[in-house]
């Protein structure tokens, strides 16, 4: 689960200096943003709105 977003359907994954966020849904997976590792997610989470 991301911390900074607290949604159990929104998943991270850290390959080398990225952060790979993605949603698990019933019958799909959506990524939803590849971050570099250092950058502060509180600048987008406007984009994860429910």
């Amino acid at each position: 689960m991301v911390p900074e977003l607290g949604q159990p359907a929104v998943r991270e994954r850290f390959i080398y200096s990225y952060r790979l966020i993605y949603e698990i849904l019933p019958e799909t997976l959506h990524i939803l943003a590849v971050i570099h590792g250092r950058r502060l997610l509180e600048s987008i989470e406007d984009r994860f709105e429910p």
